[in-house]
């Protein structure tokens, strides 16, 4: 379903990051499938596979705990004009949704 990349060996972060990750998604999708995708050239990197029906809300959760930079697929959907319109619905299900990570942001809606 997506990739997660959270960075080198030889960054300090990284390793944290991938463990934190792991932590917080297995909190909030108790039916996550993490798999490990690790390698020298691209870093530490997990797999996540959910079920279908929960795409939604793994975007909107990307978003609401700022993970989204992490995502292969939120960067492409990003980057990706004949998917701006799907990545607004994803951004206001996640203001809808955490509510409390989006309340010092100002954003000027379309």
């Amino acid at each position: 379903m997506d990739l997660i990349y959270f960075g080198y060996s030889y960054e300090n972060n990284s390793r944290q990051y991938e463990i934190d990750f792991k932590k917080e998604i297995k909190e909030k999708f108790d039916n996550v499938e993490l798999k490990d995708a690790y390698d020298d050239i691209k870093g530490y990197r997990q797999q996540v596979h959910l079920n279908k029906d929960q795409k939604d809300n793994y975007y909107a959760w990307l978003i609401g705990k700022g993970w989204f930079e992490m995502s292969l697929n939120m960067q492409l959907m990003m980057r990706d004009k004949n998917l701006e319109s799907e990545f607004e619905r994803i951004f206001k299900l996640a203001k809808t949704q955490y509510s409390e990570s989006f309340k010092n942001v100002n954003i000027n809606e379309k």
